[in-house]
């Protein structure tokens, strides 16, 4: 029997929630004001950042996942990711097309997914744009 490394895809979704929870968490208690909008309107758009966050951390779980058990590309990758169950936290729609899944991103609650040497990039788009954190797995 062959010793293989690395995490099951169990163990990767329960570190995924647990980093969205906790994030969820810290928002109640971080408000920060932009100009122009109010402060529960400022709140509501960070809570559904945090959620396309979690949904990008999902996705790299899958991939994690699938590329343990051999190599994929990236159409296939994006068809992990509609299969998934997700949803879309702008507009409460059910994220089961690849249309949810671009290679840019350019819509709140979409997941860009990128495939460049040999590397996955995902990233979520917010409602200002793409988020900060620059999720990679790598083949």
């Amino acid at each position: 029997m062959k010793n293989k490394k690395g995490f099951t895809l169990i163990a990767l979704l329960i570190v995924a929630s647990i980093i969205a929870l906790s994030a969820l968490i810290g928002l109640r208690f971080y408000t920060g004001n932009q100009p122009g909008k109010t402060e529960n309107t400022v709140f509501q758009e960070k809570a559904k950042d945090t959620l396309v966050q979690a949904n990008a951390e999902t996705v790299q779980s899958l991939l994690q996942a699938a590329l343990a058990d051999g190599d994929i590309n990236r159409d296939e990758a994006a068809e992990l990711a509609q299969n998934a169950g997700l949803q879309n936290p702008y507009n409460e729609v059910a994220m089961n097309t690849s249309e949810w899944f671009p290679e840019i991103a350019d819509a709140p609650g979409e997941i860009q997914i990128t495939l460049l040497a040999e590397t996955f990039y995902i990233q979520g788009y917010g409602a200002d744009g793409l988020l900060p954190n620059i999720l990679t797995v790598k083949k």
